[in-house]
């Protein structure tokens, strides 16, 4: 029974990763029309500076550093990350040349209509998806996360980063970037752990992407896309808003009164998941997001979560976090006519 729920749970999850790149793909055009409009300084500053910070070279000087630093501390969980993180950047590289080739989609500069040819080749500038720095800097963060998961924000954050710049910087497309963070956090998060069990952990990882799959491609569509006026638009509003609230509100009793178990704080992220997903007023996305939680809990392993002393900080950053992203959501809607 574990296993069937276990490969259901990745056939499902494999199964909206592609739903949600074959959403996403219809606004890439578009997107990159968005990004040659674009002359902003400011904007250009931090694609360069997301570019050099997702460079194979700065990447492999951090890994190794991290094992020089470990060396000197004799601090063998620093000297394994190191080892780990450079070996995941060394097969990502591989993985990427093979689908770059295989695939032969042109990049953004190559790109004057919305249509794409697909095919091998192995011709300069058909080789946008995936996008390499996405999926080098997602393999190395995934790696990273899991010797050090205190500091997994900041190695998630710094991988997201690098992945909007390509983007900003009309380098790839959105699909490009998205699928190339697939990949590298699939290798990452299989490489830190036992290669035996890599099978398993695959089909373990892949129900993980899918709060950023759904996330960005939501974010996408409420850029290009109108709002609903009328009734409609303050129903969906006041019950994603509703729905939302009791989640937080779960989260913080739960950790308040120490009765928090896996499967109630599983069930409360559902509730906020499907509160923002219809807020925001995208059809599939109020679809999609139900069968992400199903997937989760076919993936979830039952446990009790010991409540730490610094709850409070915690609940606090993610109630934050999720009040920028419901304001964020708003702001968007037919933000480009």
């Amino acid at each position: 029974m574990s296993r069937f729920r276990t490969l259901s749970a990745g056939a499902l999850s494999g199964g909206i990763v592609l739903f949600c790149l074959y959403q996403l793909s219809e606004l890439d055009f578009q997107t990159i029309l968005l990004v040659r409009a674009l002359h902003d300084p400011f904007v250009s500053r931090l694609a360069y500076l997301g570019n050099r910070l997702g460079d194979g070279l700065t990447l492999v000087l951090l890994c190794i550093g991290l094992w020089g630093v470990g060396y000197l501390r004799k601090n063998k969980v620093w000297q394994q990350a190191g080892i780990d993180g450079v070996l995941a950047h060394a097969l990502a590289g591989v993985a990427v040349q093979i689908f770059k080739h295989l695939i032969g989609r042109p990049r953004p500069r190559w790109t004057h209509q919305d249509a794409f040819e697909y095919g091998p080749s192995w011709q300069g500038g058909l080789d946008a998806f995936p996008s390499g720095h996405a999926t080098a800097s997602f393999s190395v963060a995934a790696v990273l996360a899991h010797y050090f998961p205190a500091w997994r924000g900041l190695w998630y954050g710094s991988a997201l980063f690098v992945g909007m710049a390509r983007v900003a910087g009309g380098s790839h497309f959105p699909t490009d970037v998205l699928g190339g963070s697939v990949l590298g956090f699939l290798i990452g998060y299989m490489w830190a752990r036992a290669l035996k069990d890599w099978q398993e952990n695959t089909v373990q990882a892949l129900p993980l992407t899918l709060p950023l799959l759904i996330g960005s491609c939501a974010m996408f569509w409420s850029i290009f896309s109108h709002p609903v006026s009328g009734g409609v638009s303050n129903a969906t509003f006041w019950g994603g808003l509703l729905l939302l609230v009791a989640g937080i509100a779960a989260r913080w009793i739960m950790a308040w009164q120490e009765t928090g178990t896996g499967h109630r704080t599983l069930l409360a992220n559902s509730v906020i998941a499907l509160g923002l997903a219809i807020s925001t007023q995208t059809l599939w996305v109020v679809v999609v997001t139900p069968l992400a939680c199903l997937a989760w809990w076919l993936n979830h392993q039952p446990d009790r979560q010991a409540v730490k002393p610094s709850w409070w900080l915690r609940e606090a950053w993610l109630t934050s976090a999720l009040v920028v992203v419901l304001v964020t959501s708003q702001s968007l809607h037919g933000l480009v006519p």
